[in-house]
């Protein structure tokens, strides 16, 4: 099976980045909007690093997602440093897990080890669950941290199954629900994978069965067990509704990761548009941060910049935290509804 790219996504990303076309992309775009936003810099020092400290005294090198549980610890795959970084309601950076040295070791913290972690999920429970891109492995992290394998024997491929008996082919993103299942998006297969509570993997969508994804990257999971896919070089939000049917709920230039709110709205990163835009209920898409020109600028909407933001996830408060991985922070965007 031939290998999509040579080198982590995130590589990718930023490469492509430098030809970034400007606006959405393929799709209608509605551009009255719904919400106000404020973009500020919640983590990182903007210096690739993997120190360890209070917000902008922390560092990371080329985070690309980022996941936060029901008490809002923030947890960062992050990419370059092989780490999963956790981020208290302090503000507090520490090392979840990883030595930084690339490989697959399981074991507890710093015992163990990852390759180009890609997407990041947390369980109602407390449990991480990680898209281990470099291994074609997807990991687990208990709540005291020892880091165990899911699903995944290592090898890239497309095989169903229990634990190592399955395979993956660069999976990038992870999600969870409230029964306890875990979704994969699984972006060399062009698949979307399942994996149940007892660790039995099945393939949910793509290829032979419904749908067709090209790259797949993102994937989250609302209430009513809807599934929604960042489908990367199909420049598609796709939702795979409870009967397993594929629907294309928005066109987006190249999205790569999503997120639910509260409010009912989701909300996707462009990398390649260096923005945030928000999707409503009905598939209408609007810029919700980012002016579109590469930087790191804090302040309102439009006003602040981003440089390849990858990763996004929302809190209980419905306030958005974004993996802005060409910069090397952790943004987080407070909003307030205006309808």
């Amino acid at each position: 099976m031939k290998k999509a790219f040579p080198f982590p996504l995130l590589v990718v990303l930023l490469i492509t980045a430098c030809s970034k076309k400007n606006g959405p992309g393929p799709g209608t775009v509605i551009s009255l909007p719904t919400v106000t936003a404020t973009v500020s810099t919640f983590a990182g020092s903007g210096n690739s690093g993997s120190a360890n400290g209070f917000g902008t005294e922390a560092s990371f090198y080329l985070p690309i997602a980022i996941a936060v549980d029901a008490a809002g610890n923030v947890y960062v795959a992050d990419l370059g440093n092989n780490l999963i970084r956790k981020i208290n309601l302090n503000g507090i950076v520490t090392t979840l897990a990883g030595s930084g040295a690339t490989g697959a070791a399981n074991g507890p913290g710093t015992a163990a080890s990852f390759s180009a972690p890609s997407g990041i999920a947390v369980d109602a429970a407390g449990n991480v669950y990680v898209a281990d891109y470099g291994n074609n492995l997807i990991r687990k992290i208990s709540p005291d941290g020892v880091v165990t394998t899911l699903a995944g024997s290592g090898a890239p491929g497309a095989a169903d199954g229990q634990g190592a008996n399955a395979s993956f082919f660069d999976p990038t993103g992870v999600a969870t629900d409230a029964a306890g299942n875990v979704y994969v998006a699984d972006y060399g297969d062009n698949l979307i994978r399942k994996i149940d509570p007892n660790g039995v993997v099945t393939t949910l969508a793509g290829a032979n069965g419904a749908g067709y994804f090209n790259s797949p990257t993102g994937v989250t999971v609302d209430a009513a067990g809807n599934v929604y896919i960042a489908d990367y070089r199909n420049d598609r939000v796709e939702l795979i509704n409870a009967t397993g049917q594929v629907i294309t709920l928005a066109h987006l230039y190249y999205p790569s990761g999503l997120t639910l709110s509260t409010t009912g709205n989701m909300y996707a990163s462009l990398p390649l548009n260096n923005q945030v835009w928000q999707i409503n209920a009905d598939g209408q898409a609007v810029p919700l941060a980012g002016s579109g020109i590469q930087g790191s600028d804090n302040g309102p909407g439009a006003a602040a910049s981003f440089y390849s933001p990858s990763g996004i996830a929302a809190d209980a408060a419905g306030d958005i935290y974004v993996a802005d991985s060409g910069n090397n922070l952790i943004r987080k965007i407070v909003i307030n509804e205006t309808k």
